[in-house]
C-alpha cells in the first residue's frame, strides 16, 4: 500500500508466539447474553462482568445444550457451578 506522505507502508505482524487468537463466543450464564472474546486454544478467559446483568459466569456456546442452559438458570448462582463440570 502507498502512502503520499511518507512512500510505503509496513506490513502488520503477527504475533510472536505464532499461534492466531480465534474469536470464540460465550454465553453468559445467568442471562444467556451472547458475545464473543478473542483466546488462543485452550486458554483460560477472563471475559469479565455480563453487560447485561453483570453476572461473571461464562461458558461456550458450543459447550451448552438447552437442557444444561434451563438447568443453569433455574439454579441459585452459587449452585451452577456444580453443572458445569
Amino acid at each position: 500500500m502507498y502512502s503520499l506522505v511518507r512512500g510505503t507502508t509496513p506490513a502488520v505482524e503477527k504475533a510472536d508466539s505464532g499461534e492466531a487468537m480465534d474469536p470464540l463466543t460465550i454465553e453468559c450464564l445467568r442471562c444467556g447474553h451472547v458475545r464473543q472474546v478473542h483466546a488462543r486454544e485452550g486458554e483460560n478467559v477472563n471475559a469479565g462482568e455480563c453487560e447485561r446483568c453483570e453476572y461473571v459466569g461464562w461458558a461456550s456456546v458450543a459447550d451448552l445444550t438447552e437442557k444444561l442452559r434451563r438447568m443453569l438458570r433455574e439454579r441459585p448462582p452459587e449452585r451452577r457451578r456444580l453443572y458445569a463440570a
